[in-house]
């Protein structure tokens, strides 16, 4: 249960925050993962906790991540 409400603090961090790409960054470099830094706009692609997130630069792919890990959420919550 425990990585359940990580992974909800999380999502909750990334929505409320002014800059999801840096929070994001923070979150995957401190778990140990590589984030490229890009000042432009082209394919990017994030993996973090099992979700991947992809879009034209680093917030989009942000943007998706969130999507999918929302979608992810409630996919597990209708399924309990």
């Amino acid at each position: 249960m425990t990585e359940q409400l990580n992974f909800q603090n999380i999502m909750q961090q990334l929505r409320k925050t002014a800059d999801p790409v840096a929070l994001m960054r923070s979150f995957i470099v401190q778990s140990g993962g590589h984030w490229a830094d890009h000042s432009d706009n082209r394919l990017f692609e994030i993996n973090f906790l099992g979700v991947a997130g992809v879009g034209i630069g680093a917030d989009a792919a942000v943007q998706n991540w969130l999507a999918n890990a929302e979608q992810l959420q409630f996919d597990v919550e209708t399924a309990a």
